[in-house]
């Protein structure tokens, strides 16, 4: 999948970065940067799961894995953002199956799960970007300086805010936040959420597990990427270095991506 697959008068790179935090004894989230096609991945292994670090890595290295093996036919970007969108969601699902497969071949194993989301760039003459996740793992868009959450996340809390039984001020401190009603490799079948939004040049991407958010509220987010500039590695690094400032409850992956003319 070659650099001219996305938008021609742009190019995209991103920087990752994860740490294990302050609490936690070992690091259960991973990521991709895969900047030569143009695609980037970040999963967090469900932490109170048997093998959540084997599915995180296996969520990544089976994404990985099929978007190379497609690498050079275009297959996955040729169409515009919603055959993107249909492509991102079968590398999730591919994915889910192979967690699945690992943990039948592994019973020691079972009932481990992740979160992911994934982030492409369609061919077209309009720039943009074409997101899939499943899970608490985010997107956010920094944009003239404002923070804009892209995804939603697949929480118990997060439904109860959305049907109205629970304010948001109320969900972010709530006991059961981190309560997920979706993950990979947690069921039969798996039904990834899909979105494609325009971008700008001087626009950054953020995909991070809630090892950050639960540290970080948005406004601490956009301050921290403002403060560090157009550099995607600064970004990460100040990131991590306040979630773990605040407390570094949890592991915490960060991936920056900065598009420029």
């Amino acid at each position: 999948m070659a650099r001219s697959m996305a938008p021609q008068s742009f190019a995209w790179q991103g920087t990752g970065l994860t740490d294990i935090g302050l609490v936690r004894p070992s690091n259960q989230d991973a990521f991709a940067v895969l900047n030569d096609v143009s695609l980037w991945i970040v999963a967090d292994g469900m932490g109170g799961h048997a093998g959540g670090d084997v599915a995180s890595r296996l969520a990544v290295e089976s994404i990985t894995e099929q978007v190379r093996r497609h690498a050079g036919t275009g297959s996955l970007y040729q169409a515009g953002p919603a055959q993107t969108e249909t492509s991102l969601s079968q590398l999730i699902e591919a994915a889910h199956q192979t967690i699945r497969k690992h943990a039948f071949a592994h019973p020691h194993l079972s009932g481990m799960g992740t979160t992911v989301v994934v982030l492409g760039l369609p061919s077209g003459s309009i720039p943009c970007l074409s997101l899939a996740h499943v899970g608490d793992s985010r997107a956010y868009l920094l944009r003239a300086q404002t923070l804009i959450q892209l995804t939603q996340d697949h929480s118990l809390v997060e439904e109860h805010v959305r049907s109205g039984l629970l304010a948001p001020q109320e969900a972010a401190t709530h006991p059961l936040r981190h309560v997920l009603t979706r993950a990979l490799g947690i069921g039969e079948t798996v039904e990834p959420d899909t979105s494609t939004h325009r971008f700008q040049p001087d626009d950054l991407i953020l995909l991070c597990t809630d090892g950050l958010t639960k540290m970080l509220d948005d406004g601490q987010i956009a301050d921290t990427l403002i403060h560090a500039g157009r550099s995607p590695e600064v970004a990460c690094r100040l990131l991590i270095e306040e979630a773990n400032r605040r407390g570094g409850e949890d592991n915490i992956t960060v991936v920056v991506c900065a598009a420029s003319a």
